[in-house]
């Protein structure tokens, strides 16, 4: 199945030299699903936690917390010999620097993977001499590998990685030491390995030219997941914020944190993460003036220091006007749908009303509208009920979407995990918004 999840980590946590003055955290609280048959990308700059990841993927590193798996396998949990096989069967690896033995020949560099599989020397090299034709390096096969160039080197790298015909393939950088050509030439033997053999590519780059060749991209920033865009079969992109869910935790610490103040101070104060998060999800598909415009009409709309036909008007007027620049059409469509859900977390927010099933019903009417999702009657009642108890915070975050995901039988709706996810994101919206209105 084409959306069939191949790699998941979840919770993952990483330090060297944990205890010691120079600790350092590579990896905090990372969880990522990878599906089956994708070309997935970790990106972001150097010292981010890519390299880290990709270790963890592989089973090189340990975390100090968290859990990988891979298929149905548990990587924390295999025996020493069963990690062994896994690695021989499952998983090949290509390294920036080739880590190729430079006293065998080329031909016996891509051969190596295939003893330990024993595999007969005629088999062997009859199937490194096929790859090496495949890949153009086959003149070179006699050679040692300090006599070819960088490029024909990763070539190398690459067949051996792919000699026992695992299905999936981990990529530390590349293309990291190699000149424009050479780089375009090796992504271009990733990219049909993962088009032509369905193989799965998971691979670290900090360059961004680099990007282009992926369906799944992973942004990583400090040790964290900040984002992930992921590219279906009809060159859709979903964009998935993990920048969004740290700033709803964000809020509720900062709602613990300031117990002492007013309501009413913190209203202003968490009233700016409202906006942003509101105008991340109502657009993302503007520049940043045009944005930033848009979160301080919101912010302003929220505190109602500006009446709706105000915000529809800074949403049609002209940049030179100090507005966003939209068409009529657009403006009145961000309009009402700003409208719609200040009107709705008002009203689910309202401590004068206690009548929480109305509140669930409304929420659940605006839910399915705006995702256009259809359930049957069993499943509206379910959601109903979850809804309220979410509202009512006798459930928290967490919960909600783990039983949005969950089955019937489980007291769950049964959603897909990405309608799950979309729903229980919109009602944290809803509630964020709403907080400390009157």
């Amino acid at each position: 199945m084409e959306d069939e999840v191949l790699i998941k980590v979840q919770n993952v946590e990483l330090t060297y030299n944990d205890g010691k003055p120079n600790a350092f955290r590579a990896l905090r609280d990372v969880n990522l699903q990878i599906r089956k048959n994708s070309f997935a990308i970790i990106f972001g700059p150097s010292g981010c936690g890519k390299s880290s990841l990709l270790n963890v993927i592989s089973g090189l590193e340990v975390p100090d917390k968290g859990e990988v798996f891979v298929g149905e396998k548990n990587l924390l949990t295999m025996s020493k010999g069963d990690h062994v096989y896994f690695h021989r069967k499952t998983i090949g690896m290509v390294f920036q620097s080739y880590n190729l033995i430079t006293t065998l020949s080329v031909l016996d560099n891509v051969a190596i993977p295939q003893i330990f599989v024993s595999s007969n020397k005629q088999t062997r090299e009859e199937k490194a001499l096929k790859l090496l034709d495949r890949f153009g390096i086959k003149p070179q096969a006699d050679k040692l590998p300090s006599e070819l160039s960088g490029g024909q080197q990763q070539r190398i790298g690459i067949a051996r990685a792919i000699i026992n015909d695992q299905p999936i393939i981990l990529a530390d950088e590349p293309v990291g030491n190699l000149d424009s050509k050479s780089a375009n030439n090796v992504m271009q033997i990733l990219s049909e390995l993962n088009r032509e053999e369905n193989k799965t590519i998971i691979m670290v780059s900090h360059n961004p030219e680099n990007i282009i060749w992926g369906d799944h991209i992973i942004y990583m920033k400090d040790g964290m997941v900040v984002k992930e865009d992921i590219r279906n079969a009809k060159g859709e992109t979903t964009q998935v914020s993990k920048e969004e869910e740290d700033e709803f935790s964000k809020i509720e610490a900062m709602l613990r944190n300031f117990q002492g103040l007013t309501a009413e101070q913190i209203k202003i104060l968490i009233t700016p993460m409202k906006s942003e998060i509101l105008a991340r999800s109502v657009l993302v598909d503007m520049d940043q003036k045009q944005m930033s415009i848009l979160e301080e009409s919101i912010r302003r709309r929220i505190l109602n220091t500006i009446t709706p036909q105000e915000f529809f008007e800074i949403m049609d007027k002209s940049d030179r006007e100090g507005g966003v620049d939209m068409d009529v059409r657009r403006a009145h469509k961000v309009a009402k749908k700003v409208e719609d859900l200040i009107a709705l977390a008002h009203t689910v927010n309202n401590v004068d009303n206690d009548d929480n099933e109305r509140k669930a019903n409304e929420v659940v009417k605006y839910l399915l509208t705006q995702e256009n999702v259809k359930i049957s009657p069993n499943q509206l009642e379910q959601l109903k009920e979850l809804i309220k108890h979410r509202i009512m915070n006798r459930i928290d975050r967490g919960v909600f979407r783990e039983l949005l995901d969950a089955p019937p039988s489980k007291k769950g709706v049964g959603f897909n995990s990405k309608t799950a996810k979309k729903i229980a994101k919109s009602l944290d919206i809803i509630l964020m918004v709403g907080y400390g209105m009157k």
